[in-house]
């Protein structure tokens, strides 16, 4: 089986602003539609759950097509499917998609709490540290795309709005939290998201993320989608990054 993925740059949702390749969240996007089409009663069911797979094998080009290629595969929870997104018979990203299963336990307590650094709590003996490690949690609202949008449902959540505002807050994180220039690029390696389906808008959600350094380049940001009144967790986002300065983008862009 082998379907297109539509990429229109006049599509202001994905070509925000000009670009010189095909950002990743098209290919999120044409995941999605695969999906839809073939389940739609599953794909936006209430209650249901989706967990998507992803990783993104190299850039993908404007101006030559892209096309997913695979099909369905057995699951003992749902209907389930692998997929390859090739341009020019290379793939430039991986997906598996699954649909049905249950969320563990958000947060089901930390196994073991790290202690604090002995010298930032003025301790020698690490038996003298009664103090665990400060938790530093950023959370952020999850906005809902105005009606007519791209990512907009029909008064739900959709997991394509999710994901955006998740890779939204991974690119906002590059800079407040790891200090990454604003002019830096964010290239995505991977994305795994396990997220409900048909949750009605008027739940309000944020996404939570306990900070995590940067380890040089590449960083893996992990959020918690949560109900902002209650706390309740509904889901998870994990979004892996290689960020390049403008200058080395630039280089590696000229090297292709």
């Amino acid at each position: 089986m082998v379907v297109p993925v539509v990429v229109d740059e006049k599509d202001v949702c994905f070509f925000d602003h000009p670009l010189d390749h095909v950002p990743g969240m098209v290919l999120v996007a044409g995941v999605l539609d695969f999906i839809g089409a073939r389940a739609p009663e599953r794909a936006d069911a209430d209650g249901a759950r989706l967990r998507l797979s992803m990783s993104f094998d190299r850039m993908c080009e404007l101006g030559s097509p892209v096309w997913l290629s695979g099909g369905p595969i057995a699951a003992d929870d749902g209907p389930a499917w692998e997929l390859v997104a090739l341009q020019d018979g290379e793939a430039v990203s991986r997906a598996s998609i699954r649909l049905g299963g249950t969320l563990p336990p958000l947060r089901a307590g930390r196994e073991a709490a790290v202690p604090a650094d002995p010298a930032l709590v003025h301790r020698h003996r690490p038996e003298n540290v009664l103090l665990g490690g400060a938790a530093r949690v950023e959370r952020a609202a999850v906005l809902v795309p105005p009606p007519g949008h791209r990512l907009a449902g029909t008064g739900e959540h959709t997991v394509g709005a999710l994901v955006e505002s998740a890779r939204q807050m991974a690119t906002m994180l590059g800079h407040t939290a790891h200090g990454r220039d604003l002019d830096a690029q964010m290239l995505w390696l991977s994305l795994e998201a396990d997220l409900p389906t048909g949750l009605p808008v008027e739940v309000p959600l944020e996404l939570w993320w306990e900070f995590a350094p940067a380890r040089g380049a590449r960083a893996v940001y992990r959020f918690a989608v949560v109900d902002a009144e209650s706390g309740e967790g509904y889901g998870r986002l994990e979004i892996g990054v290689h960020t390049l300065s403008r200058a080395g983008y630039l280089k590696r862009r000229s090297a292709k």
